[in-house]
């Protein structure tokens, strides 16, 4: 049933936009690829980094399509309504945005990936970051009441992403300890993800106005 529904909001998502955004992407890693050291641990991390971020962003979009367009419609009210419960809702999200974000951005993946020869930890890196990134998005977006503010939220998301980014980055620069910047950008994130969860119920999910 899930997994019937996540394809459904995929052919929704991946459309001519889809593929504008993985070019911009594409674009994007290519010029930043100039300026990486290909060897260079730092250089690596900063454009897993980056491609962390892009992903967000494009999580972002592909949410407006999909999650942001079923509270609008009240979609999701009927759903609860229905006694469909939250894991559910977060697991059907999470499969259409996850992985409608990780196709657009797959050819600049590949291409950074071409560039820089990554590791295979550092790929993990990558999926784990973009997967959190993801499931904060969702819950934030269910959490949301006014469907007005939600401009707002999504900008304070991208500006969490940054803040993120600038922390872990500047961990690795100061210590040089790979170990170290993984456990502190992930505790984070998990920090963050375990924080809009204890505040998700249905009874706030159900609310919603526009």
């Amino acid at each position: 049933m899930v997994i019937k529904l996540i394809g459904l909001d995929l052919k929704k998502t991946l459309d001519k936009n889809a593929l504008l955004m993985a070019f911009f992407g594409l674009v994007f890693t290519y010029l930043s690829s100039f300026s990486l050291e290909e060897g260079s641990s730092l250089s690596r991390l900063m454009g897993i980094e980056g491609l962390a971020f892009l992903f967000l962003i494009f999580a972002l979009e592909f949410s407006k399509a999909s999650l942001q367009e079923d509270k609008v419609k009240k979609k999701i009210e009927f759903i609860l309504a229905n006694g469909v419960g939250i894991k559910f809702l977060v697991i059907k999200y999470f499969g259409a945005i996850y992985l409608s974000s990780l196709i657009t951005l797959l050819p600049a993946i590949l291409l950074f990936s071409f560039k820089t020869r990554i590791s295979v930890l550092e790929i993990l890196n990558f999926l784990l970051t973009a997967s959190l990134y993801t499931n904060f998005l969702i819950l934030k977006i269910l959490n949301t009441v006014n469907m007005n503010k939600m401009a707002g939220i999504q900008n304070k998301i991208i500006l969490l992403g940054i803040l993120i980014l600038m922390v872990s980055i500047n961990i690795y620069i100061f210590t040089s300890m790979i170990k170290l910047y993984l456990i502190s950008k992930f505790l984070i994130l998990i920090a963050i993800n375990i924080f809009v969860a204890l505040r998700t119920n249905k009874e706030r999910i159900g609310v919603t106005y526009f």
